[in-house]
């Protein structure tokens, strides 16, 4: 193989990678940020106090007054969800974020008020929060029983990531 040969065919080694990255990126065949379910926060809110416990995160059910039908399973939601973490129970803490009475039966639930004024879209919200008290994501509460498995597996989904990738205890 004569020198020229080989060098063009190592530039076509080298350059193909290239043009074809550029290509996927110009055409949108790449979808950015799609490994999350919930919805990410476009603003910084810390919305309850930081907290040295061990449970580094948490996930705050937000009613918009009183704690309705809708909110009564999303409560409902949460539990069955943090029951079924196991032994990462440690790691994280029900949260109901709200000045009202909470509902009988949700032993395992700290009620907890706001530290800020709440935005309107956040009302109604199940929301992963760290151990800042910053909103990280937030998940619509499911309306109709159905929609509770989803919701509760897109949670945890999100929240095992979470917990894999959280460093702060080292």
């Amino acid at each position: 193989m004569n020198k020229k040969k080989f060098l063009w065919l190592f530039v076509l080694c080298c350059a193909l990678p290239l043009l074809a990255a550029k290509l996927v990126l110009e055409f949108g065949w790449f979808n950015r940020g799609v490994s999350s379910q919930g919805e990410w926060q476009k603003t910084e809110l810390f919305l309850l106090e930081a907290t040295a416990e061990k449970a580094h995160w948490r996930i705050g059910v937000m009613p918009a007054a009183e704690c309705s039908k809708l909110c009564l399973g999303a409560l409902h939601t949460v539990q069955q969800l943090y029951v079924g973490l196991g032994r990462k129970q440690t790691q994280v803490q029900p949260v109901f974020i709200s000045s009202g009475a909470m509902a009988s039966g949700f032993s395992s639930f700290m009620q907890l008020p706001a530290l800020h004024e709440v935005p309107a879209d956040l009302h109604d919200k199940i929301l992963l929060i760290d151990q800042q008290g910053l909103v990280l994501l937030s998940y619509p509460m499911p309306a109709a029983e159905a929609d509770m498995a989803t919701t509760a597996k897109a949670i945890r989904q999100d929240l095992l990531k979470l917990l894999n990738y959280d460093r702060t205890s080292v």
